[in-house]
């Protein structure tokens, strides 16, 4: 019994020191996050929970999150060997800090800026003066800057505030504007029922790269096979993260959770940070230098690099060549692959000794060599045999003819490892098909592959296609005239020609799309898809095309028919005997018709000279008419500007007036005093000076000016509201605007034309239509996605709907002879309609003001959008 105990103890002693000696092994790093925790490091947890950081002999402490914890530092200074970052990372290599990237996980950054949708702060323009709360990484990143500056906003007038990580700021209007994650805050704003508005940076064209995996240049020179197996165990983590969202986010939930986030926000986090991770890209973790370039470019003109770096300097490109510890332990590991072929397909076949041949047989030999492992090739009859064989895991691999959706729920696909040309093969007396569209409404066999099926519908959803269950039983539905034609591959059918249709069979076309093939793996097996990723790497383009060339015997082209050659030539000789006797037809007819021809040319002649005199005195009336036209808008103008001049000079020719006759009274009284006599002069004097102002003011406005400039339309209309104000006051009338401060390129004067004629044609309506004293006209002027608008609207009680579609014909006029020409409006239209691309219109509306409902007439003017500087 005591030796028993004793054998047991001793047992226990060795399994102890194994499993210690083993947890020795494992390499000790650290990963240092750059937020606390969430589903934005879901990735590095699964990879930790699952072992798949173990898997490639490794011990990884997660490091937390904290205020005042900067992440470059922490990788620059060694006390963390990885870590998250963001797009400023390139800033940080730029401050000589010893960091490189790895990989970037979301292709596009999830910062936004949120607004509520109550606040009026529905564009970046709106942000000048407004309050904007960030952290220093928010507000230095690219991005967001690159956003801003893209809407012409000056950043000193923009008051930022210190991030307080409390959404309630922003309800609760703290702040004005805020710094968030697409995947997170807005789900906040909505379970609270809050409508915002999202300034999203690749909305703008700023999609910049975000979350990158960066680790250190001693890193990599010391442990270059540790940064690969943790950059390839972490990415491993992720896909499984974004397989099994839900799995993750209660994972995250029960042993992540310091911020106490809701499972549904966690579900909701993953599945927004899923569609950032594939934006615009399939591979995961995808960097490229192109990309990264053009950031640190943007940093760099918006002067916040110290110095230029070498992009190519701050990504670790590893040699893709090279395999991880834990694939190499899976190779030496792993002593057959079973790969199962569709020989239907892939032109595979058995040669006299019972062994296999043909391209996959080619590409497999080649990635044995290259990965070391051993690959079966197993036969089937069928596709549906194939992912039998797969489920059955009598195979782990599956020659598939493209990325099909239906297996993607089981299988993961490698890259491409080939593309095969596809042709059209049909009988002997079918003539060359140079177009797909040819083929509608025949009938066209594929074998029964459902990737290779889908393929073809997606490129080509009108053929119609029949199943068949290989290319020789297509082949002979096309000889009995059963199916019109047969596509494969190219080594398929020229294979089977060779060997049996050589006289019957022609390949008669080429598909202008290549079938790519793929080898598609078990969605568990990552470790044989990135072995087989990279052997695919390693095949040149030259050993593919050597082997297609190898299996294809037989060159598609059009036949040469000589039999076809003598019809020709006879229906040519027919059709040239035809010309000849039409030839011959047409010289008698010729010669009648030119004497008919002849006799209206004299009647035209007569007709011509007549028809030149009317034109000329039609034309010339035409030029009186303009010449009167042009007379008539100078005159107006005149009268216009006079008039205007009168209500500016009513006032103080009253006190000049006044002034001298008082000056004379105390003078005849004999009470001027000298001091009275000089204010006196000073007040006649400085009003004169004004009179003299406003005349230039009046010239200067209403001069010509057709060269294009640039001005701001808030600065117009408060220059034209100065020049009409007093008139339009001493008639009762209130101008009630809403100007916003746009600027434009264009011209100027015309547009001021415009729009006095629009004010003065409300004013005119209101003095003949409006009694009351409540006379109303509302200017809007502001800009929608597409155009400038300016809306002139009244409340005269609105144009009579006999005459508003003729308004803006040249003299039509509602008015007494003696205050109207009819020209304004028709020269209005002509400036916006010819000189700046716009549109002009007009209507009648009800609308309320001050809880009473007016009537009036809208004018409403499109100026578009290129208009605008």
């Amino acid at each position: 019994m005591i030796f028993k105990l004793k054998n047991l103890i001793y047992l226990l002693f060795i399994l102890f020191h194994f499993q210690y000696s083993f947890a020795k092994e494992l390499d000790k790093v650290s990963l240092q996050l750059s937020w606390f925790d969430q589903f934005q490091f879901a990735g590095y947890y699964i990879a930790k929970e699952k072992g798949f950081y173990k898997d490639v002999g490794m011990d990884v402490e997660i490091k937390k999150f904290d205020f005042g914890i900067n992440a470059p530092d922490e990788v620059h200074n060694k006390k963390a060997t990885f870590a998250v970052g963001r797009e400023t990372l390139l800033l940080d290599r730029s401050n000589n800090k010893n960091i490189v990237a790895l990989y970037a996980l979301f292709q596009a950054s999830p910062l936004i800026l949120l607004s509520l949708d109550n606040t009026g702060i529905n564009s970046i323009r709106n942000f000048v003066n407004k309050r904007i709360m960030t952290t220093i990484d928010d507000a230095s990143e690219v991005s967001i800057k690159a956003m801003i500056s893209s809407q012409k906003v000056d950043f000193k007038k923009l008051n930022f505030l210190k991030h307080s990580h409390n959404i309630m700021d922003l309800v609760n209007k703290k702040t004005d504007v805020i710094s968030a994650y697409i995947s997170k805050t807005p789900y906040d704003l909505q379970k609270m029922n809050i409508g915002y508005n999202v300034f999203y940076p690749k909305d703008f064209g700023f999609d910049m790269y975000s979350d990158f995996l960066f680790t250190s240049e001693y890193e990599i020179k010391n442990n270059e096979q540790r940064v690969i197996d943790f950059k390839n165990a972490s990415l491993r983590g992720w896909e499984y993260a974004f397989s099994n969202i839900e799995e993750t986010a209660k994972l995250i939930f029960e042993k992540y959770n310091e911020q106490n986030i809701s499972l549904d926000a966690l579900i909701y986090e993953g599945k927004e940070l899923k569609k950032l991770a594939y934006y615009k890209n399939a591979n995961l973790g995808d960097i490229k230098k192109e990309k990264v370039q053009r950031i640190f470019d943007l940093y760099n003109v918006m002067g916040l690099t110290n110095k230029t770096i070498l992009i190519s300097d701050f990504i670790y490109d590893n040699n893709y060549n090279l395999f991880t510890k834990g694939e190499k332990q899976y190779i030496k590991n792993r002593k057959e692959v079973n790969i199962c072929i569709n020989p239907n397909l892939i032109s595979l076949e058995k040669n006299g000794n019972e062994e296999y041949q043909g391209i996959l047989k080619d590409i497999v030999e080649l990635l044995q060599k290259s990965s070391n492992l051993k690959f079966n090739l197993v036969n089937t009859s069928s596709w549906n045999e194939s992912i039998s064989f797969i489920k059955q895991k009598k195979c782990d691999l599956l020659s598939s003819a493209s990325l099909s959706s239906i297996l993607k729920d089981d299988l993961v696909f490698t890259k491409k490892y080939i593309d095969i040309p596809l042709v059209i093969a049909t009988k002997k007396d079918v003539s060359f098909i140079d177009n797909m569209s040819s083929l509608k409404d025949k009938k066209i066999g594929v074998v029964k592959d459902i990737t290779f099926i889908q393929f073809l519908k997606k490129r080509y959803p009108k053929l119609n296609i029949v199943e068949v269950d290989n290319v020789q039983q297509g082949l002979e539905k096309v000889l009995k005239g059963k199916l019109f034609a047969q596509i494969d591959t190219i080594a398929t059918i020229s294979t089977q020609i060779q060997e049996y249709y050589l006289t019957d069979i022609k390949i008669s076309g080429k598909i202008k799309d290549n079938l790519p093939l793929f080898l598609a793996v078990k969605k568990d097996d990552n470790f044989l898809k990135n072995i087989l990723n990279k052997s695919i790497d390693s095949i040149d383009d030259f050993e593919k095309q050597k082997i297609i060339n190898k299996w294809i015997s037989i060159e598609y082209k059009k036949t040469f028919d000589y039999s076809l050659v003598w019809k020709i030539l006879l229906f040519f000789f027919i059709v040239f005997l035809i010309l000849l006797y039409r030839q011959r037809l047409l010289n008698k007819i010729n010669e009648v018709l030119k004497e008919k021809v002849d006799e209206k040319t004299k009647e035209l002649k007569k007709l011509n000279e007549s028809l030149e005199k009317r034109v000329e005195e039609e034309v010339e009336r035409n030029r009186e008419k303009d010449r009167l036209l042009s007379q008539q808008i100078k005159m107006a103008a005149m009268g216009e500007m006079l008039e205007n001049i009168a209500h500016q000079w009513r006032q103080p020719l009253s006190i000049i007036s006044t002034t001298a006759s008082g000056i004379a009274m105390q003078k005849n009284a004999d009470i001027l005093d000298e001091t009275k006599l000089i204010e006196s002069m000073d007040t006649i004097n400085e009003t004169a000076q004004y009179l003299s102002k406003t005349i230039e003011d009046f010239r200067n406005f209403y001069e010509p000016n057709k060269s294009i400039v640039f001005f701001n339309i808030k600065n117009v209309y408060f220059k034209i509201k100065n020049i009409i104000n007093s008139k339009y006051e001493s008639i009762n009338i209130n101008i009630i605007e809403k100007i916003e401060n746009v600027d434009l390129v264009g011209l100027d004067s015309e547009l001021i034309q415009v729009i006095i004629n629009l004010l003065n044609n409300s004013k005119d309506a209101l003095e003949l239509n409006n009694k009351e004293d409540n006379r109303y006209i509302f200017v809007d002027i502001y800009k929608s996605k597409k155009d400038l608008i300016i809306e002139i609207k009244d409340n005269a009680g609105g144009i009579s709907e006999d005459i508003k579609d003729r308004i803006f014909e040249p003299y039509f006029t509602t008015k007494h002879k003696a205050q109207g020409t009819g020209i304004g409006l028709y020269m209005s239209q002509e400036i916006i309609t010819k000189h700046m691309n716009g549109e002009i219109s007009v209507e009648n509306i009800s609308y309320t003001f001050e809880n009473k409902e007016l009537y009036g007439a809208l004018f409403k003017i499109k100026i578009p959008q290129k208009m605008q500087a």
